[in-house]
């Protein structure tokens, strides 16, 4: 009994002299727990600064930094951080181990896509005046704007005091000075919630928010406008990964919150939509036409009969006279000339108008066609099949469509509020009733203009103007070509015509050019230091 009972004073005694401060091992495991239970709990935000802690404690240990990642989105959405309750009044619970595996749930809130948080401080400018380390400088700055900072497990913590000092400064300004005066950068987890490291490129590789964008593409983009604009916002902003589908019309960014966010406003900037133009398109044409015939219409042929006996003379039937000669059984009769007297005259007059509508945008052509499209044979079988028994193969013939009529096309170029340029390409397309190796031949005007104009001002661009005058004599051959006499004998066709067709264009302008938009200027900072917004 002696000897158990200097046992226990033994260990009684080695319990009291222990240290009190567990080591970074043990105070590590204790924090996850923690950190594992308020997850459970849905107090996210409080189980990330666990799990900070815990990795500030054990920084090779990847768990805890697996962990304060996934938790980084969800903390963010949670302000103010829940208190966490005392673990002491919990019921005991056995030691499981708190990093199982990752469910499907937090893969996919990992990378599901949110908004960028933003700080939000109290309001109004204070004036501070402060001297210590980075972190007391920034436990005091935070304190007074309402705010909470959380830091990085590499963030120094004796590091030489500082003297700041600040007169009339909102928490923005405060806290950008601070930046800059610490070497410091911040990362916003909610809106009363941020995260202090040092400002290294590594440190914002390993903790900056990365953030995913889809931006929607106005449909007047072609291929090439759209690699271009993709381009510019790579090099300018330094994007690592863009890309652009042409089939759904979007483009996607992908990277750290410091190069997205100017990335957009870039391109919010240059995918500003064009200026729209309305166009009054009419299509006048005029057609008259004269027809004339005059003379007389003499008989230019004439039929014998032969008549028989005198006594049995017998006019056939349809004839009403004769000029006769001969006797007997020589009777001939010849059919007596006839002639009759025309004078006609035919005239039409034709007025036709067309009125269309199109709509383009400033640096897009637009195409109208009036008329219809005729297929034209570009390839056939031609020549006999084999004689030898067997089937043979006959391909079917191709066939290309042209379009015949009236086609317009029109781009216009918008200056300022007041004026449009108009490249206008019109051609006009027909049928000229020849054919080569059975393949028609077609006909075609083309008129290649350009013209500025003022809104709402019209314009003739140009028509297609055709006269056509004919004169035709038809008569007596021999007598109809004397003088003055050769009338009596021949008759006259004469045929006028006249086909006016006109093209008038006016502009309406109906959005704002680009040099009535607004350009808005945003902070980026530098290569080195990137302004991260807050």
């Amino acid at each position: 009994m002696r000897v158990l009972a200097v046992g226990l004073a033994l260990a009684v005694l080695a319990f009291g002299a222990a240290p009190s401060v567990d080591p970074p091992r043990e105070a590590a495991t204790a924090l996850a727990r923690k950190a594992s239970r308020a997850e459970k709990a849905g107090e996210d935000a409080q189980a990330y600064i666990y799990y900070a802690e815990a990795s500030a404690l054990q920084p090779k240990n990847r768990k805890y930094a697996a962990k304060m990642e996934l938790l980084r989105t969800s903390a963010g959405r949670q302000s103010p951080p829940v208190v966490m309750r005392d673990p002491a009044a919990e019921p005991e619970h056995p030691v499981i181990d708190p990093f199982d595996s990752m469910t499907e749930r937090e893969l996919a809130q990992a990378r599901s896509m949110n908004d960028v948080q933003r700080l939000r401080g109290k309001e109004g400018p204070q004036s501070l005046d402060l001297t210590g380390n980075s972190r007391s400088l920034y436990d005091k700055v935070t304190a007074a704007f309402g705010l909470e900072p959380v830091y990085d497990g590499d963030y120094p913590k004796d590091d030489p005091p500082m003297h700041f000092k600040v007169d009339q400064v909102n928490y923005h300004q405060a806290l950008e000075l601070l930046q800059v005066a610490t070497s410091s950068f911040l990362i916003p987890l909610s809106p009363k919630v941020l995260m202090v490291a040092k400002d290294t490129a590594q440190k914002r590789t390993e903790l900056e928010q990365t953030i995913s964008v889809s931006v929607p593409l106005p449909p007047i983009l072609t291929t090439q406008e759209l690699t271009e604009i993709a381009q510019v916002v790579r090099q300018a902003t330094n994007v690592e990964k863009i890309a652009w589908d042409t089939t759904q019309a979007r483009i996607v960014i992908r990277d750290r919150v410091s190069r997205v966010v100017p990335a957009m406003a870039l391109l919010d900037q240059l995918l500003s939509y064009r200026p729209e133009v309305m166009l009054d398109l009419e299509f006048l044409q005029v057609s008259s036409s004269d027809l004339k015939n005059y003379g007389f219409n003499v008989t230019d042929s004439f039929q014998a009969y032969y008549l028989g006996q005198v006594l049995r003379a017998a006019l056939p039937t349809g004839v009403s006279s004769l000029l006769t000669f001969g006797g007997g059984k020589s009777l001939i009769g010849l059919g007596v000339a006839q002639v009759e007297a025309m004078f006609n005259e035919t005239n039409t007059t034709g007025n036709s108008l067309y009125q269309a509508q199109i709509r383009s945008v400033a640096g897009q052509p637009a195409t109208l066609h009036v008329g219809e499209k005729y297929p034209v044979l570009t390839s056939g079988f031609v020549g006999q099949p084999s004689q030898q028994p067997g089937n043979y193969f006959a391909p079917p013939p191709s066939f290309t469509f042209e379009d015949l009529g009236l086609t317009l096309k029109v781009t216009p170029f918008v200056h300022g509020m007041g004026e449009v340029t108009l490249t206008i390409e019109t051609s006009f397309e027909v049928l000229t009733g020849q054919a080569i190796n059975n393949i028609p031949v077609i006909g075609r005007r083309s008129l290649n203009s350009q013209v500025r104009l003022k809104n709402g001002e019209w314009a003739i661009l140009g028509g297609i103007m055709s006269t056509t005058k004919s004169k035709a004599n038809n008569g007596f051959a021999g007598l109809a070509q004397l003088p003055l006499l050769g009338y009596m004998f021949r008759q006259t066709s004469t045929d006028d015509e006249d086909n006016n067709v006109l093209i008038g264009i006016r502009p309406h302008l109906l959005s704002l050019p680009p040099d009535q938009l607004i350009s808005h200027r945003m902070r980026v900072g530098s290569d080195t230091r990137p302004y991260t917004p807050y």
